[in-house]
């Protein structure tokens, strides 16, 4: 039976699932379920922007998915894409979630259907899981069983693209090669990179969204955000934000923004240990024992692409991470066809790690 999420009780059902779902899961690091229920809330039940599903058997839940309908860049009308698609291994159980999606995407027009990852936030939870089951999930990336890509083909779903997943570990090759970036860039060009500035948010934030506007050829998945949704990201990331992890390149001359890179804590290594709970004082010290750190995004304004200024925004980072005990660092997700970007990585001594598969399905009408 398949029901549409419009209770709260019926919204932590679809929240909490996981827990039973990944219970002995070595990898899977749960959510933090108090957060997530009032994120959802207020996506699912108030502005009812999202649709949220549950399968029951013998009154018991056996999958999850949430979908939206919006518009996207590259199919040039609207679209529906899900995320939060969960299951057990079961055919009958999945085909009962995407024929109700479908149906309903017929019932309005719309014919083409993409995901899994989250629309209002597309840098996180992006993808299936294909590769790379043996690794635990960073910051903000999904993890699954082996079998969501069978059930998804099993409906009908066929691959749109993958995105990658590249990790370079702290070593002398990888620091000489940073350290030789960052002096071929300044060689070449007179670019300042600071780090962020809390006391200046408002400012950095402004300078982030230009950089996103002006690089925006290089979104080939989004439209870029707009500046309020920038503040609300920041807003709900100011738990996990290191500043000297993020940097803006900036001409000293005109003071214009030209690049910005986004690299976080990986926080998964303590939610790991509090399993979904929010814990004050085991996040605090557990913070300071984190040896991993996240790549989340990375742009640079048309003029500077090919220039060598990511690698030496990322050498701007890098050196913080030895004083602070970080070990290991994961770029990613990276598009397959982020050609630029990939091959940045692999000078530094990087790999891929983890495949992320996004599927889609056109729908007759």
């Amino acid at each position: 039976m398949i029901r549409e999420v419009t209770t709260k009780k019926d919204l932590r059902r679809f929240v909490y699932f996981v827990k039973s779902l990944y219970a002995d899961d070595p990898h899977y690091v749960f959510p933090l379920f108090s957060v997530l229920m009032k994120e959802l809330r207020a996506e699912v039940l108030q502005k009812k922007t999202y649709k949220a599903l549950l399968v029951f058997e013998d009154f018991e839940v056996k999958g999850r998915i949430l979908y939206t309908f919006s518009t996207s860049k590259n199919h040039q009308g609207e679209v529906c894409f899900f995320s939060f698609f969960d299951a057990i291994d079961d055919v009958v159980v999945a085909k009962q979630m995407f024929d109700y999606i479908e149906n309903d995407m017929i019932s309005k027009g719309v014919s083409y259907i993409e995901g899994a990852y989250t629309p209002y936030d597309p840098d996180t939870r992006r993808g299936i899981l294909v590769q790379g089951f043996d690794i635990d999930p960073t910051l903000f990336t999904s993890y699954n069983y082996e079998y969501y890509g069978k059930l998804l083909e099993a409906c009908g779903y066929i691959k749109a693209y993958d995105t990658y997943s590249l990790s370079a570990d702290e070593s002398p090759t990888t620091d000489r090669v940073m350290n030789l970036a960052q002096l071929y860039f300044h060689k070449r060009h007179d670019v300042r990179i600071d780090s962020l500035n809390l006391k200046k948010l408002d400012k950095d934030l402004s300078d982030i969204h230009h950089v996103f506007e002006v690089a925006s050829t290089e979104l080939n998945y989004q439209n870029p955000p707009s500046l309020d949704v920038i503040r609300k990201v920041a807003k709900n990331l100011r738990f996990f934000i290191e500043p000297q992890y993020i940097k803006i390149a900036r001409e000293p001359d005109t003071e214009e923004a030209v690049g910005f890179c986004v690299v976080l804590p990986d926080y998964n290594q303590v939610f790991k240990r509090t399993r979904g709970k929010i814990r004050p004082l085991m996040m605090l010290l557990g913070k300071k024992k984190i040896t991993k750190t996240r790549g989340i995004m990375q742009y640079v304004v048309p003029k500077y692409q090919n220039t060598g200024l990511i690698g030496s925004m990322f050498h701007s980072v890098y050196k913080n991470f030895k004083k602070n005990g970080i070990t290991e660092f994961e770029a990613g997700t990276i598009m397959e066809d982020n050609v630029k970007s990939i091959s940045m990585f692999n000078k530094f001594g990087g790999k891929i790690i983890k495949t992320y598969r996004i599927y889609g399905k056109e729908i007759k009408q």
